[in-house]
């Protein structure tokens, strides 16, 4: 090579990732997600390989459907997220975590996690799941704060399950996806399940529900800690009676 060869090929300048500080390298591996770390940044080198398992970086977990396509055909590890692999992502996710996942946040269906998880305080999911796994996982989560699941029906079986199960639940969000007209009738059952299992709600979001004024009223006379309450497509709700107590 001659004289001119540009600066920028040299080796000195060439930035050292993989001897970053530890303190710096945890808030980068934090901050690129779940789905980044496992199908790219662990496999750097050994020292990025070792902090990947550190629980620390797995104590909030976001599992996101943009991360989940930019990653899917990732040759090099041969990686497609479909259903299984999901699955395997989140066990190794608990895995890691040792027991100190907190927050779990996921926009596409998979296995909700078994029992080491017992420090969750927050679960958010952003499809159609099926109520009893939550029922059956949330028999492992005491601490359990919010649980946001606004496309999954719940019945009153579940809501008192769950109130039973998270004692300090604070923030509860579910929807009842309605799709046959025979189940458009009044009905008031599931306001009078939350209002007896579910007392210490600061905030309440429900869809689709067939709940009137008086189911309303309900929630609003037990729910006596609630900041916000989200209702959304209705059609027996006319708020007259609640306008008038107001």
């Amino acid at each position: 090579m001659d004289g001119h060869t540009n600066n920028f090929l040299l080796p000195k300048d060439i930035r050292d990732w993989a001897g970053l500080p530890w303190n710096i390298l945890l808030e980068i591996f934090i901050n690129v997600g779940a789905v980044c770390l496992f199908s790219s940044v662990q496999s750097v080198c050994q020292e990025w390989q070792r902090l990947a398992n550190e629980p620390q970086i797995w104590r909030r977990v976001c599992i996101n459907h943009k991360d989940l396509l930019l990653y899917k055909g990732l040759v090099r590890n041969n990686i497609h997220f479909g259903t299984s692999n999901i699955e395997m992502l989140e066990l190794a996710v608990v895995d890691r975590s040792k027991g100190c996942l907190e927050e779990f946040i996921c926009e596409k269906s998979i296995y909700l996690f078994p029992s080491p998880c017992r420090l969750l305080q927050r679960i958010a999911e952003r499809f159609n799941a099926d109520e009893r796994d939550f029922i059956e996982a949330c028999k492992y989560f005491p601490l359990l704060k919010v649980l946001d699941c606004v496309n999954t029906k719940f019945t009153e079986v579940g809501i008192e399950s769950i109130g039973r199960s998270c004692p300090n639940l604070k923030h509860f969000g579910f929807g009842n996806n309605l799709l046959i007209e025979s189940q458009y009738e009044l009905n008031n059952s599931l306001a009078l399940a939350v209002t007896k299992n579910m007392r210490g709600l600061h905030k309440l979001k429900i869809g689709e529900d067939m709940m009137d004024d008086d189911g309303l009223l309900t929630i609003l006379d037990a729910c006596s800690h609630l900041q916000l309450l989200i209702v959304r497509n209705y059609l027996h709700l006319k708020f007259g009676k609640i306008l008038k107590r107001s």
